[in-house]
């Protein structure tokens, strides 16, 4: 314990903050996150196969393997900007991309950064403060 009984800020952070350090420091550790529906072609193809532990995964096609985790309620996979680049071959890429987990993005702020502009997203305030009502 640190003098007046606070811990050292390190100790607060949760392993997915400390993942996230790393991160800041090899961007191609930065996870994407898919619908686990993206696996249902490989587990209905005959030269495909998906095998699992408890909270990770591997999907296999004839020549190609790339590993994933498993977020908690089965509902989604996860695995590396780096393998998802290195290891799943381009002729798979649209159907992962079909299956991004966007339920929890802003589709406003990813159009932002995408095309370096402003949208048009209602009124400036303070974090906690309400809308105010549009004057037209």
């Amino acid at each position: 314990m640190m003098a007046g009984g606070s811990e050292p800020a390190a100790r607060n952070m949760t392993f997915a903050s400390s993942f996230t350090k790393k991160i800041l420091a090899k961007p191609d550790m930065a996870q994407l996150h898919f619908r686990a529906s993206v696996l249902d072609k490989y587990l209905q193809g005959s030269s495909s196969s998906v095998s699992r532990t408890d909270t990770v995964g591997r999907v296999k096609g004839a020549t190609w393997s790339l590993d994933f985790g498993i977020a908690p309620g089965e509902q989604s996979i996860h695995t590396s900007v780096a393998m998802l680049s290195q290891k799943l071959p381009e002729a798979e890429r649209a159907h992962w991309l079909e299956h991004v987990a966007d339920e929890s993005f802003s589709q406003n702020f990813l159009k932002m950064q995408a095309a370096h502009a402003c949208v048009d997203d209602g009124g400036y305030r303070a974090w906690g403060q309400p809308a105010e009502a549009p004057l037209f």
